[in-house]
């Protein structure tokens, strides 16, 4: 259930990946402020995945449970914030598109942790 489980946890943050990609592919220019805000945003979420990453296919996968916790702090105080700000502010015309894969990468999180947690503590 762990290898499984981690590898699952390690797709949904692959997803998250994806979203530093979105928030430049549409030609976020450096010479604005709301560009380099983008860039930044990119780039703080893309050391996030690779952190993340590295904790879960490493410590996690091998039993350790201390790293099933943190890898769930970046859910609490990312993902979940970011999930409430967007469904209070998205424009009604975009908020299915906007919460749709938000929604979608923390079920398959949820998944994967289920059964990490269920390696983890059930044997």
């Amino acid at each position: 259930m762990l290898a499984w489980g981690t590898t699952i946890i390690a797709i949904a943050l692959i997803g998250v990946f994806g979203a530093s990609v979105a928030f430049v592919s549409q030609g976020a220019s450096l010479d604005t402020a709301v560009g380099r805000h983008l860039w930044a945003g990119a780039l703080a979420n893309s050391s996030l995945v690779v952190l993340a990453l590295a904790v879960v296919l490493g410590p996690l996968r091998r039993g350790e449970a201390w790293a099933f916790w943190v890898t769930l702090i970046p859910i609490a105080i990312y993902a979940i914030p970011i999930l409430v700000i967007d469904a209070t502010h998205v424009p009604r015309q975009t908020l299915v598109a906007t919460l749709t894969p938000q929604i979608a990468g923390l079920v398959v999180a949820a998944v994967g942790f289920a059964l990490t947690a269920r390696g983890l503590w059930s044997e």
